[in-house]
């Protein structure tokens, strides 16, 4: 069901009821964009993780947001949901909301037109919201004007310094006065409109001429907004000014509500403290807290104390399906494609029900990458997963989101890694991380996979993950051979003085020490521009992201330089011309003979210029490493 602002406080007891009675949520989120930024890196720690989602990923929006709240019927052994589609954009709801700003990406945009965004229906009747801290400057500022009215109330008016009427302005300060006149001499009308379509100079007017005629102990002004009609004055008899302080609150009070709008139910989902599902989550949850709830901290342990105050317990479908015991069920970890094979592989599959119509959504009909269905899906995979555990397990009790067989998976939101637990686990610090056999290499524009596996030649195996046309990280296969790269790597680089070779943690530590850090606010004019959509690798792409977060997956195949297998582009990945490729070194001297037959004529490529070169430091070098492939 689509919620807009127009029918969202007629849904919003039942939306409140539903989060009330289920046992678990379910969660999904459609973006403006995803990253304006460095891109995070398969071989970032979770701290460098997070702290790259939140200087490149916040300024966005989340235009969409699904919940499904899930009940199991244990009489019955059923399962009955409501889903719901919340549009959300940050219209003021009066002039003292703030005005937001935010970034869209073009990619992404098309994205969503292309599975029939309603754009229109977003920017007209979309729900409004506010962070907590934002709520509570309003409510600050409404008291606070609360309390100067009634000030004002209470101190006599005085007419002083009379501003001269120009000509022009006469005959309506003329009218005016006469309306407020007919209002104290009429017995059944209590108030009047006394001018319409006034600017602010014109109300200051008819405020000194009524309250020099009339006293205001006797008549009231206030100015108004009128549908159709703009700003008007109008005039209240009988009505005290501390009297219509009051009521200029409790009017104000209802705005601010509604301004609060969507973040009612972020307050709902908070106070039920239910458990929380989603498929590749760490954006969904980063932008929830965020946009409705508060800032995101800069320290990642900070974040992981935060997001414990949402609910104590978050379960990501991508990372349960992508990890032991079920990981070799699928081929995919796509959402829609982990249903399908799910649908195939459980005897006992389960079909959850709508409780009514109105909140359910059809299984002939798809509608993927609308939030309300990705959350429904991300249900119906949730618990067929739970289904296909307890098989595997051997465990006959219904797993239900409490139950201690998914301890494992607890907390655990997925995200891309490199032979290691693919999670941001939010349940503690994180494991020492074994980087010593990775490095960053920066290179000339003009080399090809081969001159980069050519450095690394004395090592068979190596694994190389381009950021862009000019750098890659590179790492060895077989960690124990770190010693022995770092024994030689002085002597690589003296003999390449075309590249620049650092390990992984000295990187770091000179890009962080040398560089102060950036506001996470900046113009659109300073945003980085697109990079190539070349040389997309589909291995990566499959197993880092899910539909919901990927508006920049299309088919493509590279026509660059490098060689890719076509695939899809994964926008959250370090650059999205990276290509991962698991190199054999032992091959390069047979590859190097083909490219020398391709490149015959013209500039000789960079590996045939090194086969040539035998000097004392690569004779050195191949006495380290006898066996490796250098001519």
């Amino acid at each position: 069901m689509d919620v807009v602002n127009e029918n969202f406080y007629q849904l919003l007891p039942e939306i409140e009821q539903a989060i009330a009675e289920c046992d678990f949520i379910a969660i999904d989120g459609e973006f403006t964009g995803l990253h304006n930024g460095t891109m995070v890196s398969i071989f970032d720690t979770a701290a460098q993780y997070y702290q790259k989602l939140r200087s490149n990923c916040m300024d966005f929006l989340m235009v969409q947001f699904g919940l499904c709240a899930v009940k199991y019927n244990t009489e019955k052994k059923k399962f009955t949901y409501r889903a719901y589609n919340f549009y959300t954009f940050p219209k003021p709801m009066s002039r003292y909301a703030p005005d937001c700003r935010f970034l869209c990406q073009s990619s992404s945009m098309e994205f969503l037109s292309n599975h029939n965004f309603d754009f229109n229906k977003l920017f007209k009747h979309g729900i409004p919201f506010l962070t907590v801290p934002d709520e509570q400057v309003l409510q600050n500022e409404l008291l606070n004007r609360y309390k100067q009215n009634c000030l004002q109330a209470q101190t006599p008016s005085k007419v002083s310094d009379c501003i001269p009427i120009p000509d022009n302005h006469k005959a309506d300060i003329e009218t005016a006065c006469e309306k407020v006149k007919e209002l104290l001499e009429s017995e059944t009308i209590s108030e009047v409109i006394i001018a319409e379509k006034t600017n602010s100079f014109v109300r200051k007017l008819i405020y000194q001429e009524v309250y020099k005629r009339y006293p205001d102990t006797k008549v009231s002004l206030q100015s108004r907004i009128v549908e159709d009609i703009g700003n008007v004055m109008v005039a209240f008899k009988g009505r005290t000014k501390l009297l219509m302080a009051h009521e200029r609150m409790e009017r104000e009070q209802i705005e601010l509500e509604k301004a609060v709008g969507f973040s009612a139910v972020l307050k709902k989902i908070i106070a039920s403290n239910k458990p929380i599902v989603g498929h590749n989550m760490t954006l969904d949850v980063c932008h929830m807290i965020h946009q409705f709830c508060l800032p995101l901290p800069s320290s990642y342990s900070e974040f992981q104390a935060m997001v414990k105050t949402i609910s104590y317990r978050f379960l990501d479908t991508k990372y349960i399906s992508g990890t032991e015991p079920l990981k070799g069920f699928f081929g995919s970890t796509v959402l829609n494609d982990l249903k399908k094979s799910l649908a195939e592989q459980c005897q006992n599959y389960t079909d959850l029900e709508p409780e009514v119509p109105e909140v359910g959504y059809s299984e002939e009909i798809s509608k993927l990458h609308d939030a309300g269905y990705d959350a429904y899906l991300t249900s119906t995979v949730f618990v067929n997963l739970c289904n296909l555990y307890a098989k595997v397990k051997g465990i006959k009790e219904h797993i239900s989101t409490d139950s201690s067989y998914l301890k494992q998976y607890e907390n655990k939101l997925f995200m891309i890694r490199y032979n290691e637990d693919p999670c941001l686990n939010l349940n503690g610090p994180e494991p020492q991380l074994q980087r010593s056999h990775v490095y960053h290499i920066t290179f000339p524009p003009e080399w090809k996979t081969i001159d980069i596996t050519n450095i690394f030649s004395p090592f068979t195996n190596v694994y190389i993950k381009y950021i862009n046309d000019t750098s890659a990280w590179v790492a060895l296969r077989d960690g124990s051979q770190a010693k022995a790269m770092n024994k030689i790597l002085p002597k690589l680089q003296a003999l390449h003085k075309n590249i620049m070779l650092l390990p992984w943690s000295v990187y770091y530590k000179d890009t962080y020490t040398s560089n102060a850090p950036t506001a996470t606010k900046r113009k659109i004019s300073n945003c980085l521009s697109s990079p190539p959509k070349d040389n997309v690798d589909s291995s990566i792409a499959e197993d880092s992201s899910d539909d919901s977060h990927t508006p920049e997956k299309v088919p493509r195949i590279s026509r660059g330089r490098r060689v890719s297998k076509g695939g899809t582009i994964s926008p959250i990945l370090e650059g999205d011309e990276s290509t991962e490729l698991d190199v054999d070194s032992s091959a390069v001297s047979n590859i190097t003979d083909v490219d020398s037959k391709n490149n015959s004529v013209g500039t000789p490529s960079y590996a045939q210029t090194l086969k040539t070169k035998k000097d004392a430091d690569t004779a050195e070098i191949k006495t380290i490493f006898p066996v490796a492939s250098w001519d």
